[in-house]
């Protein structure tokens, strides 16, 4: 006899999994978060050198939180990097904040993916106090930050770097 329940609970599951997947990403305002107050920055990179995103004022910033046992953030890293080289001319920087790995295992990552360690400036959140203040809500996301060190949106999920509705708004700020 079979149980109705053994089969639709992993069933169940499987489609919860799968809604993020599913969904199509999108620019998102602040104000879902709750967030109207500006954002700071301020965490060491790979080096141990103190980064403030007040410091990239003048140009735009995609910070984009991320860790190295996530998938999506792995399958990413190279769209982020492709950004970062296509559009820096025209004032883009990417800002890798990771989320409480140490340098060693980023390093490792870094190697294993045969990525260079200067590719995206990549900064440490060990004690995930920044993921805490601006609310992030799981990895990756990616917050958009104007020339006037002004955070405008969040995309949650994972980027495309040839999603139309991703492009729209960065070539907007760009501009």
């Amino acid at each position: 006899m079979l149980n109705i329940r053994s089969v639709l609970l992993p069933y169940c599951a499987l489609v919860l999994l799968a809604i993020p997947v599913l969904a199509h990403a999108e620019w998102a305002p602040l104000s879902q978060l709750g967030l109207n107050k500006p954002l700071a920055l301020e965490l060491n990179n790979l080096e141990g050198n103190t980064i403030h995103l007040q410091q990239y004022k003048g140009r735009v910033v995609l910070v984009n939180f991320w860790a190295t046992w996530c998938e999506p953030c792995k399958e990413e890293f190279g769209e982020l990097i492709y950004l970062q080289e296509k559009y820096q001319l025209q004032g883009l920087v990417v800002l890798a904040v990771n989320l409480a790995e140490s340098r060693p295992r980023i390093k490792t990552f870094l190697q294993t993916n045969l990525v260079s360690e200067n590719a995206l400036p990549i900064v440490l959140d060990n004690s995930s106090l920044t993921y805490r203040a601006w609310k992030v809500r799981g990895i990756p996301t990616t917050y958009l930050v104007d020339r006037q060190g002004i955070v405008r949106a969040y995309w949650m999920g994972p980027i495309d770097a040839e999603d139309p509705s991703f492009l729209k708004l960065l070539l907007q700020t760009l501009k």
